[in-house]
């Protein structure tokens, strides 16, 4: 027995508790509590929006199709809620269609990219590297130094970007790793948990051209900690986790100027400007992160972006004449096809 082989004189430590769980059976492993929350999720999803759109082979009726059908990620975009919405109680076939999502997820596993094996970092890095310069590859990079798709709380942009920002970079991130899988079908994005891991992580290829000075050098910059994110985790509505309280004063400390904005500023470099950012790969770790946290409060929370008509549509990869991509479609990973570790 692994328990076997623990010191009993101390408490247990993570590596002696990994060992410890090693002798569990399988069923022991599992989160009920979560894997509850997420079935529940997907179960009211499916009732208000009818149970069609989550048969396997449903079409997506009105939508553009997608360029990779095939992939995971690009599947569970390409779904779209039936048209007519339904109270009937949901039947067997449509739960199980919900659990084979739950299961899919959990087959996509992104990691804290401290628990990569060597093996993992060079298959992340070698797809990378085989990417780089192709024009798919440079296209999607440069989607992120459009501003005109307002996915930034930036000066000139509408009160919708802020809104947007979590969504559209939800998008992004798995577009990014579709691309990626597409040369190597095991890789998913890791993610950086900066607010316990304050060492960037250097080991990501570092693209021909990207600067990365040392991190923490530009004045008044840190990074936040574990008590900034718990803070945000329990914030009530989705304005006030993604941006910060704006009843009696705004207060501009959500997510995205709290725990995004300022790990790019942190950084510095490439990183640190917005127009240059997703040159540097190490932008996917962060962003995972960030959608890791979004994906946390989620758990708990129902509160949605407050956007409507083209706003809701998250272009590149939606027009107003065909349709696509919105808002609502990225707005549970395990329906996307995708969990975290």
């Amino acid at each position: 027995m692994h328990a076997q082989k623990v010191a009993a004189d101390r408490f247990p430590t993570a590596e002696d508790a990994h060992l410890i769980a090693s002798d569990w059976a399988p069923a022991q492993l599992v989160d009920s509590e979560e894997i509850g929350l997420r079935l529940g999720r997907m179960m009211t999803d499916a009732i208000s929006s009818g149970f069609d759109a989550f048969s396997p082979t449903a079409a997506a009726p009105g939508r553009a199709a997608h360029a990779t059908p095939a992939a995971l990620g690009e599947r569970a975009m390409s779904m779209s809620p039936a048209a007519a919405p339904t109270t009937a109680p949901m039947g067997m076939e449509q739960l199980r269609s919900l659990v084979t999502r739950l299961v899919r997820a959990s087959q996509r596993v992104r990691k804290d990219h401290r628990h990569l094996t060597d093996a993992e970092r060079e298959r992340f890095n070698r797809a990378l590297q085989q990417l780089n310069g192709q024009n798919k590859y440079d296209e999607l990079v440069a989607v992120h130094q459009d501003m005109n798709h307002r996915h930034h709380t930036m000066p000139g942009m509408p009160p919708s970007a802020t809104q947007r920002f979590l969504p559209w970079h939800r998008a992004y991130g798995l577009k990014f790793e579709d691309l990626l899988r597409s040369v190597e079908p095991d890789v998913t994005v890791p993610y950086w948990d900066y607010a316990n891991d304050h060492n960037r992580p250097d080991w990501v290829w570092q693209p021909p051209g990207v600067n990365r000075p040392a991190p923490g050098t530009n004045p008044g910059t840190s990074l936040p900690t574990q008590a900034t994110i718990d803070g945000l985790l329990v914030r009530p509505t989705y304005t006030a986790f993604t941006f910060g309280r704006v009843m009696a004063g705004v207060r501009q400390d959500g997510l995205e100027i709290a725990a995004h904005n300022n790990v790019h500023n942190w950084c510095g470099g490439t990183l640190g400007n917005p127009m240059t950012s997703s040159g540097d790969p190490i932008f996917f770790l962060l962003h995972s992160n960030v959608d890791r946290i979004w994906d946390q409060w989620q758990l708990t929370h129902s509160g949605m972006p407050n956007v409507t008509g083209a706003d809701a549509g998250l272009d590149p990869w939606w027009t107003a004449a065909s349709g696509g991509l919105t808002v609502g479609d990225v707005k549970d990973i395990t329906a996307l096809g995708y969990s975290y570790q």
